[in-house]
């Protein structure tokens, strides 16, 4: 029996009664206009799908319609950053159109580059609660949009628990910190065909954005461990320096399904975290990967620190490295020791199940949030 389908079968009998019931709809219904990303397999994509399987009404204005980041010719471009306001403005405008027909409860932003701060300033205007889930490590790197909307937002959700004091110098009065989730509908175990496995297969296995840091991790480990099949998926690793890893680089990312088998397909997938940005006072300590990994039913080797250790434990649920020489040792072991591999990337699993680390629960935090919010809006009303 292959490994996703032992996982699979042992689901129903290891899980307690109110994780293998289905998510119950939310006693308040609310109708949510939603802006962000909604190509598959992205997060935003994830957590509106979430807050529809959670019983609300959604709108979306998908981010990427007013501002084309498709057009990587030197003339598009060029077009890109001269219209950039014309874009922004011609979203704020669409959503205005919607929150006079849609009436919507909840303004719900992913991120938003893209989002204007006038466009918050007139939702509050019109009683619609505002709520940004903002996902990465510094808010200065994306546009100058961001810290000027962020402080306007009833409520922001923080996937890094450091960035909760980074936004409160930014000037953000309510603010918490909420984990990114894995995506119920993709992360999970699946089965290669012989095609997919040539194209996937491999020892290790990391898929992210290139940065300095993650390409010295990686060369030391091509180092340590020439003989291994190492495959690196991502954006940006043009950038690449070392040429020890030219024949591991892969070219381009991969997203929704194929993201889920480029980790299905590894013996080893690595949880590798981005370094201190602008205006933040750490690195990752989580992602998104921290989560999705494991609910795909695939072995884990994270970045050791404080913070992941809460959510799984280390050599039973995944494992974990600090220096690049405990990082090649633990590949070399893990690589030697198929079984007990599998054991861990099982337990994994199951505990992503039964803790609730899926996007369903995180947008569970944000609508309790919510129901908090507006009754004591109505209730200062009454």
């Amino acid at each position: 029996m292959s490994v996703a389908n032992k996982l699979e079968s042992g689901i129903e009998a290891s899980l307690p009664a109110d994780v293998r019931a289905t998510l119950q709809p939310a006693a308040t219904q609310y109708r949510i206009l939603c802006v962000g990303e909604t190509w598959l397999g992205s997060d935003a994509r994830a957590a509106f799908e979430a807050l529809r399987r959670l019983g609300h009404s959604i709108e979306i204005l998908d981010a990427n319609h007013y501002l084309p980041l498709q057009w990587q010719t030197f003339p598009g471009r060029v077009i890109r950053k001269l219209f950039r306001p014309v874009f922004v403005r011609e979203l704020r405008l669409d959503a205005a159109r919607i929150v006079a027909r849609y009436k919507p409860h909840c303004l719900f932003v992913w991120k938003g580059n893209v989002v204007h701060p006038k466009l918050i300033e007139q939702c509050k205007q019109q009683g619609v609660t505002t709520v940004n889930y903002y996902p990465d490590v510094s808010f200065y790197s994306h546009g100058s949009y961001i810290p000027r909307s962020l402080p306007l937002y009833d409520h922001v959700f923080n996937t890094k628990s450091y960035g909760v004091g980074d936004m409160k110098k930014l000037g953000v009065r309510s603010v918490s910190f909420l984990e990114p989730g894995y995506d119920p509908e993709l992360h999970r175990p699946v089965e290669l065909t012989a095609e997919e496995r040539e194209t996937y297969g491999c020892d290790v296995v990391f898929i992210g954005t290139w940065s300095p840091k993650k390409e010295s991790i990686l060369a030391s480990l091509r180092q340590a461990l020439p003989r291994i099949r190492i495959r690196i998926w991502g954006n940006q690793w043009e950038d690449h320096r070392d040429l020890k890893l030219r024949d591991s680089i892969m070219g381009y990312g991969v997203t929704g399904d194929e993201y889920t088998k480029a980790i299905c397909g590894s013996s080893i997938c690595l949880g590798l975290l981005s370094e201190q940005g602008q205006g933040s006072s750490s690195g990752d300590l989580i992602t998104a990967r921290t989560f999705q990994i494991p609910a795909c039913g695939a072995f884990m080797l994270h970045e050791r620190n404080a913070e992941v250790l809460n959510y799984f434990e280390e050599g039973r649920d995944a494992e974990f490295f600090g220096a690049s020489k405990e990082l090649a040792e633990k590949v070399e072991y893990y690589l030697a020791h198929d079984e007990k591999r599998r054991e861990i990337a099982g337990s994994g699993f199951l505990r992503s199940l039964r803790d609730g680390y899926s996007i369903d629960r995180r947008m569970e935090s944000v609508v309790g949030w919510l129901n908090c919010h507006l009754s004591q809006a109505t209730a200062r009303q009454g």
